[in-house]
């Protein structure tokens, strides 16, 4: 249902991710788990259009979504949440 493939992603000179892949299939529930710092974050941002990879695709039900704007992934139904203290 949601693949990500090879992900790669960089600010400036910092490699926040680096080929990262993953499948997740229907009726399937994850989580990223992970130090601070580990790319949990960056990792939904690729995933919600709010950055772009260097490298990889992400794809939802076979097709590409990479370069999509986030509004268009959230009607997907691929959305995140903020934590609130």
């Amino acid at each position: 249902m949601l693949e990500a493939n090879h992900l790669s992603l960089s600010f400036g000179g910092l490699q926040v991710i680096n080929d990262l892949s993953f499948t997740v299939n229907e009726g399937e529930i994850v989580s990223f788990i992970g130090p601070n710092g580990a790319g949990k974050s960056a990792t939904l941002n690729l995933i919600t259009g709010v950055n772009r990879p260097a490298k990889g695709d992400i794809r939802f039900q076979g097709q590409s979504i990479i370069g999509w704007q986030p509004h268009r992934i959230t009607a997907l139904g691929i959305a995140r949440t903020f934590q609130t203290l």
